[in-house]
């Protein structure tokens, strides 16, 4: 080669960065369908045309311009290799090994650390070498030298690059944290100043305190809010040790104590809750305040009701070995404490099978997994024709006996589970994400009262939900009234075959996520009520704690049972995890990732070059 012949250009290393943009729309940006498979295969040509030409410049070349092509050539190998490891670890490269569920994790673990790494290390050294290539025009002007250093910089950035990103992996994986910031007390929510204004007889507020202690300063103007609201509600401040005989009474242990009292003489009746007396100890009970005073409100102010929830079909309520994976119901049954319902278990033993026992406000089926009886499916739909309230939490693709029941009320399940691939939620970040769907596109229906008013803010969460339809109910029957307060966003779809992918047959919809029914038996009868969700894990633990169902939960409730001022939202200081939707986290990561450091990279690189110039000028 002539020291004047020119060097080899940059258009290889210029198509394979098209090649791995191409890709990355295809695989992180585009959904299943042509246009990913189009993006992917175009890039994978790309990345084979980009090979053919770097190893044409290789063949002509001689002295260092050979040692450069060759180090180039290294580099897109590994680039190609990085892409060779990403598709052996897709779902059908890993179907063809045949693995076990224990390998194949650990397989799918290793490969999803191993290609970005190498990927990065590759490009990076590409680019670098590059840059300081492209400054050498002619074969008299190539110093393997600068080229050599210039790859150990991309490397060295690369190895940085893949360092910070493993510390924040483990720092996420192995997170803990610490609270060193300074609290704030809750302050009185609209849902009990609702409270306030249906108060029939005068509250009286006690709170046992010093007039020195912290913790008054901060527990005493959320009552004096209260008592500016609603005149029947006032408050003092009582020191302890200066009315022994009101604590005894009252059964107050000591200072750091709220006492609610109502009535007078013999029908007195009372409610407590401590606070603490200690700053350190009462800041937990301070945030959530709102929330404990509406339970001993409630408790003080609203005659009992009681909720039957059926047991022995294998309900989520049941006591269960797998309520440790989230699927037990403890949330749901301090909702039932804070609302003052008690909870009651109703199954064969407890005559389901011929009558719903008296007094029983409400009966609540939650995402039964084994067939009940058709005498208990019966017993529920006389239950609501005769003017009784039921709530109806359900799966898809399920024998559980409850079909004749949801036909009874004009309600039947669509084929097929909820799958979204733009509106779910990423959790075990796999396929099975597409499952746990979220919707929050509320009616008007008293069922979704409050959670509609704060329709830009939340949104109910579906576990393998199911959507639902109206059925045709015989005439003889009683004819049920039945609306849809819940629907789903368009670009949902009903899998059929469990595979998760949108077939032809499984076209984008609407769905319906929730009935509310109202039946009844002749005219002039008592109106029966019942709500049914698509899904039989809406108020499992493993999504109860999400604002959007805890408030369609309760509205639901309310509107059952004929208590709408049940409280369903409270005001809170505790600090609530963020989760995000599929997209956002795609636009955390890029943003994080690239967003951030690529304009820092290329302030540094032109100062860097603006620098060179200058000294060779000089020179």
């Amino acid at each position: 080669m002539s020291d004047t012949q020119k060097t080899s250009s940059i258009l290889p290393s210029v198509v394979l960065a098209a090649a791995l943009g191409c890709v990355l729309v295809g695989e992180r940006v585009l959904g299943e369908g042509v246009a990913r498979n189009f993006s992917t295969g175009l890039g994978a040509l790309l990345c084979v045309a980009a090979l053919v030409f770097r190893v044409r410049g290789l063949a002509g070349a001689t002295g260092d311009v050979r040692a450069v092509e060759q180090r180039l050539l290294a580099g897109h190998l590994g680039v190609l290799a990085a892409l060779g490891l990403y598709a052996l670890g897709s779902d059908a490269s890993l179907a063809r090994l045949h693995l076990a569920e224990e390998p194949r994790t650990r397989v799918i673990g290793v490969l999803s650390v191993l290609w970005p790494a190498l990927l990065l290390c590759s490009s990076a050294v590409v680019f670098f070498m590059e840059l300081a290539y492209a400054r050498m025009p002619i074969a008299a002007s190539v110093e393997l030298r600068r080229v050599r250093t210039a790859a150990y910089a991309g490397l060295t950035l690369a190895f940085s690059t893949v360092f910070l990103l493993s510390m924040n992996y483990v720092a996420t994986a192995r997170d803990v944290r610490r609270d060193v910031t300074y609290f704030k007390t809750t302050q009185p929510s609209r849902s009990t100043q609702r409270m306030l204004d249906k108060l029939a007889a005068p509250v009286k507020v006690l709170l046992f305190w010093r007039r020195t202690d912290d913790v008054l300063q901060q527990v005493e103007p959320y009552f004096a809010t209260l008592r500016r609201h609603s005149p029947k509600l006032r408050y003092e401040v009582v020191d302890f040790a200066l009315a022994p005989e009101l604590a005894h009474k009252h059964r107050v242990a000591g200072n750091g104590t709220v006492l609610l009292v109502s009535g007078e003489g013999d029908k007195q009746k009372s409610q407590s809750f401590r606070i603490g007396n200690e700053l350190t100890e009462a800041r937990p009970q301070l945030k959530k305040l709102d929330s404990i005073f509406q339970q001993a409100f409630g408790k003080l102010t609203r005659p009992e009701r009681s909720v039957q929830l059926t047991v022995g079909h294998g309900e989520r309520n049941a006591k269960q070995a797998d309520d440790a994976r989230g699927e037990g119901t403890k949330l749901m049954s301090e909702i039932f404490h804070r609302l003052n319902l008690q909870s009651a278990e109703l199954g064969m033993g407890q005559g389901l099978g011929s009558a719903v026992p008296d007094g029983a406000s409400a009966v609540i089926v939650a995402g039964p997994r084994q067939k009940l009886m058709p005498e208990e499916a019966q017993t529920l739909l006389q239950y609501v024709r005769k003017g009784g309230r039921l709530l109806l939490m359900v799966d898809p693709d399920t024998d559980d006996g409850l079909a004749p029941l949801l036909e009874g009320l004009g309600v039947v399940r669509r084929p097929g589970t909820l799958v979204s691939d733009k509106n779910h939620m990423e959790h075990a970040h796999d396929e099975s994400d597409k499952t746990l769907v979220f919707a929050n596109d509320y009616s008007s229906h008293p069922t979704v009262t409050t959670v509609s008013h704060y329709q830009s803010e939340v949104a109910s969460i579906f576990v393998r939900g199911v959507a639902l339809a109206k059925s045709n109910v015989e005439a003889s029957a009683a004819k049920p009234n039945v609306a849809f307060p819940l629907r789903s966003a368009s670009d949902f779809f009903r899998d059929l075959d469990g595979d998760l992918h949108r077939d032809p047959d499984e076209p984008q919809e609407t769905l319906d996520l929730m009935a509310a029914v109202t039946v009844s038996e002749k005219p002039g009868a008592p109106e029966g009520r019942a709500v049914i969700i698509g899904d039989g894990d809406f108020m499992t633990d493993k999504v109860a704690s999400n604002n959007g169902n805890v408030l369609l939960f309760v509205d639901s409730l309310a509107w059952l049972i004929g208590n709408e001022e049940l409280p369903s939202e409270v005001s809170s200081e505790e600090d609530i995890p963020i989760e995000h939707t599929r997209d956002k986290d795609k636009l955390w990561f890029y943003a994080t990732t690239f967003g951030v450091p690529m304009p820092v990279a290329g302030i540094g690189l032109w100062v860097a070059r603006r620098r060179r110039k200058r000294s060779e000028a000089g020179a």
